[in-house]
């Protein structure tokens, strides 16, 4: 079979996989039940592909609906569509995409008009688009469209184009951050006082073996915040020492599950003592359970906070709506409707959303009174030291190999590790626990850079500063050549090989128990 047809193949394998789920949502979304809107004509709909949960689809599309009465205008119906995390919801939009740029109509659109939430992350890989061969020549086309903005109000929005190194929009127009997102601890307070817990304060202490079988954790091949949450104290440990945080963190597991709003939920019902997850489901499921059963916490300095944008696809058949639509997230009304107390002018009517504006010019005292979290990311974020490589697309692919697809083995491996008692053999353990392929194993050629590499890239006058950063992007350089970039066919024998190495280290570790 050629590698064309193989291919066809598997682009219309992912349109059924992922496409069903968004049928079925569209047969629910048909009449635009978002709370407000009554509309009933093409002319008034927009269509969204979003992660987005319930509350956020009411309280916005309440939200738009009440602007446009103020300007006279028509309601819109909204017609949401979601079949997964936001890694799927990418993965459908360019697979269709493709499947109509092959046929020459890709500025017919696929849909949908707009791909809103999931992180900047994913709003990147929709602004690459694709590249198709046509006519021998590689021809590449984005997902998205440029926002048409009125003139001044970009900078208006956007009076600096980044928070702590990270963009808040697209260099091109292609997206724009509309909240800003961060990642934390979610916990269960009754459960830490019926197991001795202290509260969690930081990543580390997630790798306590008293959590054991009490993490919620989620799968970062399936979502994208729960990807950039694990990426986080990946990229400031480092490689080797952020692998063996979130070995252990993920020994602790309970569970990983596809859904990333799932541990959030989970730790308030008291299925598992504490989960990673996104600051949205952490405020928000604390928020919903009220008192002070649930908690939830950013580990300080060692989290990220980046924008959690909206972007136009290209071809959308409601473009002008659409457009509006994006403007109107970014004015003040809709910024403080994210973020306001129920009841309160410009708040939401029936759910606190919890998150974070992206709005500078909202973070003063008279406008945060009426907040429900007093929260300061422009203040308090903390930026990456320059020159700090990005392991993004390797969080999926290697937690899976890692512990994912061996879960019971590298339980079973932590569970012996943790109950042997001769320090000797424990050591030994611990070490083929934390044991890389060659090919994943970061090489120094020193104990200098290999024990303070974090120090000497914090100091920009370090003599070695420049010879650490060429070590550590070349490095993950290397692996995104040899894997192309964590994806397609050429991932493939290697994650196979990469699963057989800990499965058989992890088994390893279960013989080598003493009993002691």
């Amino acid at each position: 079979m050629s590698d064309r047809w193989t291919r066809r193949i598997v682009i219309g394998l992912l349109l059924v996989i992922v496409g069903v789920p968004l049928i079925f949502q569209r047969a629910q979304g048909e009449g635009g039940d978002d709370g407000s809107s009554s509309a009933t004509g093409p002319e008034n709909r927009l269509v969204l592909i979003s992660p987005h949960n319930e509350t956020i689809r009411y309280e916005i599309g309440r939200g738009f609906n009440a602007y446009r009465k103020s300007q006279g205008k028509s309601t819109v119906a909204f017609d949401w569509r979601s079949g997964g995390g936001t890694s799927d919801l990418r993965k459908q939009v360019l697979a269709e995409l493709e499947s109509a740029a092959r046929e020459a109509r890709e500025e017919q659109g696929i849909g949908y008009d707009v791909f809103f939430g999931g992180g900047d992350v994913e709003l990147n890989r929709l602004a690459s688009g694709i590249t198709i061969d046509r006519g021998g020549k590689q021809v590449k086309i984005s997902a998205l469209v440029p926002v048409k903005f009125p003139e001044g109000m970009l900078k208006e929005i956007y009076p600096e184009p980044t928070i702590a190194g990270e963009a808040l929009y697209h260099k091109d127009m292609l997206w724009f951050g509309v909240v800003l997102s961060s990642f934390g601890i979610v916990y269960n307070r009754d459960l830490l006082s019926a197991r001795g817990l202290p509260e969690p304060v930081t990543w580390t202490d997630l790798t306590d073996g008293r959590y054991f079988n009490e993490l919620a954790l989620a799968d970062p091949a399936h979502s994208g915040s729960v990807a950039a949450a694990y990426h986080a104290p990946l990229r400031r440990l480092g490689w080797t020492e952020g692998w063996a945080l979130l070995r252990r963190v993920m020994a602790n597991g309970r569970y990983i599950t596809a859904s990333g709003s799932k541990p959030a939920v989970d730790v308030s019902a008291g299925e598992a003592t504490a989960g990673m997850t996104i600051d949205l489901y952490g405020r928000f499921q604390a928020g919903a359970v009220g008192g002070s059963r649930l908690g939830y916490v950013e580990p300080v300095g060692m989290t990220t906070t980046n924008s959690d944008p909206i972007g136009i696809l290209r071809g959308a058949p409601h473009k002008e709506i659409a457009n509006e639509f994006v403007l109107w997230l970014l004015s003040k009304p809709a910024q403080r409707l994210w973020q306001r107390r129920i009841g309160t002018e410009d708040g939401p009517v029936k759910f606190e959303l919890r998150r974070m504006p992206i709005r500078r010019d909202l973070y003063d005292e008279n406008e945060m009174a009426n907040w429900t979290d007093k929260v300061s990311p422009f203040r308090d974020a903390k930026p990456f030291p320059a020159g700090t490589p990005i392991y993004f697309a390797a969080v999926g692919p290697l937690s899976h190999a890692i512990a994912i697809d061996v879960h019971d083995d590298l339980r079973a491996a932590w569970r012996a590790i943790e109950r042997e008692k001769n320090t000797q053999t424990r050591s030994a353990m611990l070490a083929l626990f934390d044991e890389m392929p060659a090919d994943l194993t970061m090489k120094w050629p020193d104990e200098e850079l290999s024990k303070g590499w974090h120090e000497i890239l914090e100091s920009k006058d370090h003599p070695r500063r420049a010879e650490a950063v060429k070590l550590l992007n070349g490095f993950m350089d290397g692996l995104n050549k040899s894997y192309n970039g964590f994806k397609g066919d050429a991932l493939l024998p290697a994650r196979l090989r990469w699963t057989m190495f800990f499965r058989e280290n992890y088994r390893k570790i279960q013989a080598m128990s003493t009993g002691e």
